[in-house]
């Protein structure tokens, strides 16, 4: 099992202005986002499920995915404000999906991860794959923060996350902390996107699949 913070904003068609040039964007950051392939990932439709998510992840198997808690305390390192969402997630390759009961979603997602063991979150440079560049580890405490596109249903869609890993007694801070440092890099405006989980987003698509 393992346990995340996360926030997570939607926006429908386009992005605010200037969050992907700004997001992507070397120079405000010292190095270039990581990722941008596409991929599909296939959601289990559960009609009025908000707080349960499944899905197929391409070459990873079924990821199940389920809301423990909303902290009281709220994220406020503008524009980065919002409240704090606690998840647990479990991988399996022994389950599967029905397909006729999916969801398909493509999405081509750029990523930033923060080491958050030291005094101050410090970022590790991703090549195309995701994976750190320059002979760099994967961080044991850390935050993943994404801007993916996200096509469904001949709709599209942009969502800004962040999502703090390792031990469950500090992602809240790790979480923090990975904010406050992407804060102080200038971002543009969030605009009036809404503040949701990809299970509550993709509640609005539940309509059971014609068969």
């Amino acid at each position: 099992m393992q346990i995340s913070a996360e926030i997570r904003w939607f926006w429908p068609r386009e992005a605010p202005a200037g969050l992907q040039e700004w997001f992507t964007s070397a120079s405000a950051h010292r190095c270039p986002a990581g990722g941008g392939q596409p991929r599909v990932d296939a959601y289990l439709r559960d009609p009025a499920q908000r707080e349960l998510g499944i899905k197929l992840r391409e070459g990873k198997g079924v990821e199940v995915k389920g809301l423990i808690t909303v902290l009281w305390t709220t994220l406020s390192a503008d524009p980065f404000v919002g409240p704090i969402e606690i998840w647990a997630k479990w991988n399996s390759k022994a389950l599967s999906l029905n397909e006729t009961m999916t969801l398909k979603t493509t999405k081509t997602r750029w990523l930033r991860k923060f080491d958050t063991a030291g005094a101050d979150a410090r970022e590790i440079p991703l090549d195309a794959k995701e994976q750190p560049a320059a002979g760099a580890s994967l961080p044991a405490l850390g935050c993943n923060v994404e801007l993916t596109r996200v096509e469904v249903d001949a709709e599209t869609w942009w969502t800004l996350s962040f999502e703090a890993f390792g031990k469950p007694t500090t992602v809240e801070n790790d979480l923090r902390a990975s904010a406050a440092a992407l804060a102080a890099r200038r971002p543009p405006s969030l605009g009036t996107g809404s503040v949701e989980s990809y299970a509550a987003w993709l509640s609005r698509y539940q309509t059971p699949a014609q068969v």
